[in-house]
């Protein structure tokens, strides 16, 4: 190294000694409050919760906490969260809403125990993205939450209207209309039986795909297996709602009707 090499030398170092070094902050505290299941839809192949979350700020200065995607993990399968900016002030507290959408697929296992409404073990973890002046820096990573979370489905059977039962020449023209009110799909299926007067005159194989709060309905015309005398009309659906692998539960409703 040549003697005319040292003073360039010197003056970088003297450079980079006068550029202000960035002080890390305390990552703020995450808090969850609240967990609620929005919508789960296997035929749109994913799940919704709300995540209310409490960020505190430990530090005796205000943080700017920027957009962070972090992961989310139930039952020990991950997914990705997304953490929206929030200003914390000095030592101050701030609320906020994360949605966290969970592929049906992937988080069957984590479905199927919460729509049960057993806990599973829930954990936040990752990195913050906050800014100090103009530059981003990275807090974590880190374990934000590990606890345990439930949900309560409170499950409501869907109410099954006869609209249509008349006769078509030697077939018996069965019309149903299905109202699901809960926030979760299912498919529908079964046998469902006319009687008149007490006998089984005809039975057919029920099929529907009902969304979250969706209103369908279902028309069929199956052949006589008896012959339709006189007394009461019953249709009875003895069915199951199905999230295969997910969840499943009883149906069976007993609907009067009249015969056109």
């Amino acid at each position: 190294m040549t003697k005319r090499a040292w003073p360039l030398i010197a003056l970088l170092l003297l450079l980079v000694s006068c550029v202000p070094q960035v002080v890390r902050p305390q990552p703020p505290d995450i808090e969850l409050l609240e967990f609620r299941l929005l919508r789960l839809d296997p035929f749109a192949g994913s799940a919704d919760f709300d995540l209310r979350l409490r960020l505190t700020n430990p530090n005796a200065v205000a943080l700017p906490v920027l957009d962070s995607t972090l992961t989310a993990e139930l039952a020990g399968a991950g997914f990705a969260l997304t953490l929206g900016a929030v200003d914390l002030p000095a030592g101050g507290s701030r609320e906020t809403v994360a949605r966290l959408r969970v592929p049906v697929v992937e988080g069957a296992r984590s479905l199927g125990v919460l729509v049960s409404g057993q806990p599973t073990r829930f954990r936040l973890t990752g990195e913050v993205r906050v800014a100090v002046g103009p530059v981003t820096v990275p807090l974590g990573p880190l374990t934000f939450i590990d606890r345990n979370v439930q949900v309560s489905l409170n499950f409501q059977l869907p109410t099954l209207r006869l609209v249509d039962l008349r006769l078509e020449g030697g077939s018996l023209r069965v019309g149903l209309e299905v109202f699901n009110p809960n926030p979760i799909g299912f498919s529908l299926e079964g046998p469902v039986r006319v009687l008149i007067g007490g006998s089984r005159v005809a039975e057919v194989s029920l099929s529907m795909r009902l969304p979250p709060g969706a209103r369908e309905r279902s028309d069929a015309a199956v052949r006589l297996s008896g012959f339709p005398g006189l007394g009461s009309v019953q249709v009875q659906a003895d069915l199951k709602a199905r999230i295969p692998g997910i969840w499943e539960r009883d149906v069976r409703q007993v609907l009067e009707g009249v015969l056109r």
